[in-house]
């Protein structure tokens, strides 16, 4: 049987949320390692399971690695726009969105991740990953 669908309450506006696209990078001279334990020497370790997926959603109980004493220092967080004359000078603080607490790094919040590289060499050439909050 054939069941007719009423399309007049059809809702065909896309709207943009209001949290935007961001990318993560590694502040030059920084000591990267990809292992599933942390890397004595390294400043950072990403733990090797987070290369594994090209997106998926992190949440706060999930591990991406390990950071050294000066925590989330090694990380720089812009954003990502499709307008190249966009003037926004806001700053945007790596704690915004990452947690070191106890030397581990964590989000702070459900993030969607969209991974860019997947090499130590060209991580720290275009960054580690673009990212936007999941509600």
């Amino acid at each position: 049987m054939l069941t007719l669908v009423n399309n007049t309450d059809a809702n065909d506006d896309i709207v943009p949320e209001a949290h935007g696209l961001y990318r993560l990078h590694l502040k030059p001279n920084t000591q990267m390692a990809i292992e599933n334990k942390p890397v004595f020497g390294a400043n950072i370790t990403l733990h090797s399971s987070v290369l594994k997926h090209d997106n998926f959603v992190a949440t706060p109980d999930n591990i991406l690695g390990w950071l050294d004493h000066c925590g989330l220092s090694h990380f720089a967080v812009k954003a990502e726009t499709d307008n190249s004359e966009s003037e926004d000078t806001s700053v945007l603080l790596p704690s915004q969105f990452l947690n070191a607490e106890g030397g581990i790094l964590r989000v702070t919040a459900p993030t969607r991740i969209y991974l860019i590289s997947k090499t130590p060499i060209d991580i720290n050439k275009r960054g580690l990953c673009l990212f936007t909050p999941v509600k």
